[in-house]
């Protein structure tokens, strides 16, 4: 399980990702089609199909041709299910190893007082900007720009003083 992700582990990733995509298509006001789907999720048309078959049967998408091109759209359900996936891939998405690193240092300073030497507040800074560069989760990121400047006018005090 070393290396799987938190998303993976709760999700058949392609399954997940078909039927975001044709969410997707809606909230774009575009229409989608399967081998479109295929292209875009980078599945085999037939794995493509065969979930779209499932998918049908269940009636979480219904399909009609137009023309030779057979065109899916989200029936209610399928729609409601696509947006709490959507969110819980989002939520799933999150770093959260950075989120806990990131809890610690806010920790360190929040208990830091104005007895607190410059010397064990400092490496904080460095702290931050390494977490800001290994991560992509944006609440962290802005978190860290925060605690970054909070640190920094604290060592500027320190430094007046």
């Amino acid at each position: 399980m070393l290396g799987l992700s938190v998303l993976k582990m709760f999700l058949h990733e392609r399954t997940v990702e078909i039927l975001l995509r044709i969410l997707e298509a809606e909230e774009q006001g575009e229409k989608i089609y399967p081998l479109q789907i295929s292209r875009e999720v980078g599945s085999p048309y037939s794995y493509v199909s065969k979930v779209l078959s499932d998918f049908e049967e269940n009636w979480l998408i219904e399909t009609w041709f137009e023309g030779k091109m057979r065109v899916v759209r989200l029936t209610e359900v399928g729609k409601k299910i696509a947006e709490m996936l959507k969110e819980l891939k989002l939520e799933l998405e999150k770093d959260f190893k950075a989120r806990r690193r990131l809890k610690i240092l806010e920790e360190i300073v929040e208990s830091s007082g104005d007895d607190t030497p410059f010397k064990l507040i400092a490496p904080v800074v460095a702290e931050l900007e390494l977490l800001r560069q290994s991560t992509n989760d944006y609440e962290v990121v802005e978190r860290v720009e925060s605690l970054k400047t909070t640190v920094s006018e604290r060592l500027k005090e320190r430094m007046i003083v």
